[in-house]
């Protein structure tokens, strides 16, 4: 018999999901202003080649903007292994935690959503907010059923099992299986995939 246990969300390496935004102003007199975003958004510098960020900061201070002038700010979202640790702290949370952080879940998946300011804090002491938003889709497997049950098997008899592994998300999931000596069948999907077990007796 096997039975089957999914782990934990795991990211290999960071993404950046990047947004550009303009600053307009419109008035006769210089602004000077700092800018704040909480992690996991961040402000950064794209590379004008690549258009990939090569610097990033929570705070850049001491920004001035000319009269009648704009200037266009890119703030990302860095999907990082640190980001998905969110799942678990709130999983018995009801609502958005104190850091703007909520764990939905919907019929077909659990969603991350992060809700929190970009602010812009003049020198003459007024914070004017804009609201900063992502979704994160977490990756959902289905099993066409949870054992495999092989029966009796004989010495020198094999007998193949076959289940199916859906994805009912947005999210591409790679996912492996492991039994008793290590087994690792990494696959990349969106709809639907079959996957054979043996079963063997040998003297």
């Amino acid at each position: 018999m096997v039975t089957f246990c999914f782990g934990r969300w795991q990211l290999q390496a960071e993404v950046y999901y990047t947004r550009g935004l303009t600053l307009h102003n419109n008035s006769s007199a210089v602004l000077s202003y700092d800018l704040t975003s909480p992690s996991p958004f961040c402000i950064v510098q794209l590379d004008r080649a690549t258009r990939q960020p090569v610097s990033r900061l929570n705070r850049v201070e001491r920004c001035t903007l000319e009269p009648r002038h704009n200037t266009c700010v890119n703030v990302a979202f860095c999907l990082s292994p640190e980001v998905l640790k969110h799942v678990h702290s709130l999983e018995f949370l009801e609502g958005p935690s104190p850091d703007g952080v909520e764990l939905v879940r919907t019929e077909d998946s659990s969603q991350l959503q992060f809700r929190l300011p970009l602010n812009m804090e003049f020198s003459n002491g007024s914070v004017q907010t804009l609201p900063l938003s992502a979704t994160v889709i977490m990756p959902t497997l289905r099993l066409a059923r949870d054992t495999l049950d092989f029966g009796v098997c004989f010495i020198g008899q094999a007998r193949e099992l076959s289940v199916i592994i859906s994805n009912p998300t947005g999210s591409d999931s790679y996912w492996q299986c492991k039994q008793s000596t290590s087994i690792l069948m990494p696959v990349s999907f969106t709809k639907l995939h079959v996957v054979t077990f043996a079963a063997a007796m040998m003297t």
